[in-house]
């Protein structure tokens, strides 16, 4: 049965999320840390590996998305030996700032959106907080495209849980998992929760990322263009 109705996920997907944070966190570890250079750099390093974690262990349920905004700059300042030399909630509130007006987009994104457009059904699904991923999606001029927007704010569940899913199948009684595609970079949001929705699933590979042997995506693209080139 043919595909009519596609997820997307956003950050590092459709969104340039990787490029900004890495750019404002460097900012910031050096205007509150005075790092510069490889110090920068490495600042960066330790404060991703640990919101990575952060954002693992909300994707699982044992945290809710107020404990990473509350522990990553914490645990960061921790973890290099600075604690006290700054305000780690004073860096969360100015991060969050940037953050909300990250307006990057990855290259080919809005042309692919285009080209799928008045073809398939397009969703967004994303975790993240409802207002801050509406508002990059308007400012970036990617809303347009999408029939409706769906956050873990605002389904109060994370990909990869089931419930995300199907309360977007719920909230669309016509939607049929047969006809469905998730698509994402997030093997444990996007492909995990895929699989855990019995739908397709398309991982968008632009890191060169290694698969896990427990995960079976239907495809891998390596470049949105490539992704356009499988959908048309």
């Amino acid at each position: 049965m043919a595909i009519n109705t596609l997820i997307f996920d956003l950050d590092d997907t459709l969104l340039d999320f990787r490029g900004g944070e890495s750019q404002d966190i460097k900012m910031l570890l050096g205007k509150h840390l005075g790092l510069k250079g490889k110090k920068q750099d490495q600042a960066l390093a330790v404060y991703q590996k640990i919101n990575k974690g952060l954002w693992s262990a909300y994707e699982q349920g044992a945290i809710n998305q107020q404990d990473i905004f509350r522990r990553r700059f914490q645990e960061t300042l921790a973890a290099l030996q600075q604690t006290g030399q700054a305000d780690p909630q004073e860096i969360e509130r100015e991060y969050a700032f940037l953050r909300d007006h990250n307006y990057r987009i990855l290259k080919g994104a809005k042309e692919l959106l285009q080209s799928l457009a008045g073809h398939y059904t397009l969703f967004a699904g994303t975790n993240g907080q409802e207002e801050t991923q509406i508002r990059r999606l308007r400012e970036t001029g990617l809303f347009e495209y999408f029939d409706a927007v769906f956050t873990s704010q605002g389904l109060n569940v994370a990909k990869p849980d089931p419930d995300f899913f199907d309360q977007i199948f719920a909230a669309h009684p016509a939607m049929k998992r047969e006809e469905t595609l998730m698509i994402g970079d997030g093997l444990q949001s996007d492909i995990r929760g895929g699989q855990n929705a019995r739908i397709q699933t398309v991982w968008v590979n632009l890191r060169d990322q290694v698969l896990p042997d427990d995960l079976k995506p239907t495809k891998i693209v390596f470049s949105l263009k490539e992704l356009q080139e499988y959908l048309a």
